[in-house]
């Protein structure tokens, strides 16, 4: 009797979060990811039973329950994406390429080291994780409606997955088109002042 009771109570004695084993999938596993402190543990649970749970992932990229808030989530399902190497969430990291982990401001994030973009950019870091396939979503991604820091956050992405042939054809040609902008910038730059 008294087990029971400790472990009926465990939950709230233990801060009101849930062990790993009593996640109640839909309901606490949106909020543990949410949860910087618990992301770690959620994303264990999940990795324990990948093929039940990762579906359960792919759905909350598609819509958030509206009791958790959607950027911590979002950062979370990132950080799971990543450490699992989820190819199916390809879609979902591109569509929050530039989902910064801190509300920080920070004006010139791609002026950092590597390290350090990883860091700030969670659907960054969780791309560059699941390698090659995602060097080319990024790829095709490019060429299509992107503002400019998600077109840098693709070119990093690209830049830093070994082992995808046509990464330095793409590479090659976005450092001409840039020469090329760069070029015109410094002639109208001229035009300009004059």
């Amino acid at each position: 009797m008294v087990k029971g009771l400790l472990v009926a109570m465990l939950p709230f004695l233990w801060g009101g979060t849930p062990l790993p084993g009593q996640i109640g999938g839909e309901v606490d596993l949106p909020r543990l990811l949410a949860n910087e402190a618990d992301r770690p543990r959620a994303i264990s649970f999940v990795a324990a039973s990948r093929v039940e749970r990762v579906p359960l992932l792919l759905d909350l990229a598609k819509t958030s329950p509206p009791d958790v808030d959607e950027h911590d989530l979002h950062v979370g399902l990132a950080d799971a994406f990543g450490a699992l190497k989820v190819t199916e969430s390809i879609p979902f990291l591109l569509r929050n390429l530039t989902l910064r982990r801190d509300s920080v401001v920070d004006l010139r994030p791609w002026l950092k080291t590597g390290e350090v973009i990883e860091r700030s950019f969670p659907a960054v870091a969780a791309l560059i994780s699941i390698g090659p396939d995602a060097s080319k979503a990024a790829m095709r991604a490019y060429d299509q409606a992107m503002k400019p820091e998600e077109r840098l956050a693709a070119v990093f992405v690209v830049s830093q997955i070994r082992g995808v042939p046509e990464a330095r054809s793409f590479l090659s040609t976005v450092a001409s088109r840039a020469d090329i902008e760069r070029f015109f910038a410094q002639q109208g730059m001229k035009i300009v002042v004059q």
